[in-house]
């Protein structure tokens, strides 16, 4: 072999000597910051996915939509099973259902708190869990009234009581009392202005001033209590003189109820409002206000963002049919109407069977997917709903 390639050689040994003694020995470390280093994997954070409100109507199916606008009546029966227990019943649960009604009498707070806590149990993996609504006028319209709950006086002997700390005292009591059972909402005040002999007490006065300062301090009340006052009965029912449960009946609009109900919507910090079925005198007078265009259309477009309840569906008067008055609208046609008249949350009674329910909801999904018309108007519902569930605010 070559000298020259024996040199070679021999410089690679030394080399491959050196790079096994620093591979084990490491003498080179004193000498230079060598550290063996740990490749770890870096894990990017995963962000949570936020959907935006038009993200979860798009999620929807057109049942789901649907359902999303009904309130269903959630009626609870105080039975007294022994001297300390207590339980209620309730007559219907829809697990796609928007809202609840409750209805029921004497209904004591523990009773309210276990079928609200029930039902809620039912939704605890629902993205849209409804929201539980009664109505709170005070007097003979005050479902939750039995033990553990203040009973308030009707409307009017509120609105007479001049001690305006002792009215807000009494009021706070009470929404402190039902936000904690689980309400989310309360049909009531009632900006009626009149005498009319129908509704008697339940109209706070014939002073449009009093109506106006007494119902503005009943919704801030309510309104810091995480509850949402809704405003009924528009366009104002001061002057009827048939009960709209059982007949159908006009009203003239004049231009004081317009102010008030302009004032108050102005003034509010949350405030959604009850569409009432009688006709209006200078407007349409043979179509209920509730199920037609022109009457909601007046409200929606002067505040778009407004949630609009419609009154009880199953109540004769918005059953009138004036092509016929012979004959009563069915459910199914009423409610249809009360979605294209422009009502986002329809409202049935305790008669209203889960059957019916069931009817109207399959009856309205299929309109939704054969009426570019009716979808459009579904869908700007429900994006208002769902805007009101996660915010708990105007759309």
């Amino acid at each position: 072999m070559k000298t020259r390639q024996r040199v070679f050689i021999g410089i690679l040994f030394i080399i491959l000597i050196l790079i096994g003694i620093n591979y084990f020995a490491r003498p080179f470390e004193k000498y230079f910051d060598v550290k063996e280093m740990t490749v770890q994997k870096t894990i990017e954070p995963i962000e949570p996915v936020v959907l935006s409100s038009f993200d979860i109507v798009q999620k929807l199916s057109s049942k789901e939509k649907i359902a999303q606008m009904i309130a269903t009546p959630l009626v609870i029966d105080e039975e007294i099973t022994n001297e300390s227990s207590k339980s209620a019943t309730f007559s219907a649960v829809n697990l796609e259902t928007g809202f609840f009604t409750i209805f029921g009498n004497n209904i004591s707070f523990d009773s309210a708190k276990l079928k609200i806590t029930e039902v809620e149990r039912l939704y605890k993996d629902n993205l849209l869990s409804p929201k539980f609504a009664v109505d709170h006028e005070g007097g003979k319209v005050q479902r939750l009234n039995g033990d553990g709950f203040t009973v308030i006086p009707s409307w009017r002997k509120l609105c007479v009581n001049e001690d305006i700390e002792e009215f807000k005292k009494i009021l706070k009591t009470s929404a402190q009392e039902l936000r904690d059972v689980g309400i989310d909402i309360v049909l009531a005040p009632v900006l009626d202005v009149g005498n009319s002999q129908v509704l008697k007490d339940r109209i706070c006065s014939d002073s449009y001033p009093v109506v106006a300062e007494r119902s503005l301090e009943y919704i801030i009340v309510f309104d810091s209590y995480g509850i949402l006052p809704v405003i009924k009965h528009f366009p104002g029912l001061g002057q009827v003189t048939k009960d709209l449960h059982t007949n159908f009946d006009f009203v003239k609009v004049l231009d004081n109820d317009v102010k008030l109900y302009t004032y108050i919507i102005g003034e509010s910090p949350h405030v959604g409002v009850m569409i009432s079925h009688a006709g209006v005198l200078n407007q349409n007078p043979e179509i209920p206000c509730s199920l037609s265009t022109d009457c909601v259309g007046e409200l929606k477009n002067a505040y778009p963002e407004l949630l609009i309840f419609s009154d009880a569906l199953e109540m004769k008067s918005a059953s009138f049919d004036k092509d016929n008055s012979d004959e009563e609208k069915d459910l199914l046609k009423v409610s249809r109407e009360a979605v294209v008249a422009g009502n986002e949350v329809l409202i049935y009674g305790p008669t209203v069977t889960m059957q019916e329910l069931e009817n109207i909801t399959n009856d309205l999904s299929i309109t939704y997917d054969n009426d570019v018309v009716f979808k459009k108007l579904v869908d700007e519902a429900v994006l208002k709903i769902v805007n009101y569930k996660y915010t708990g605010s105007r759309i």
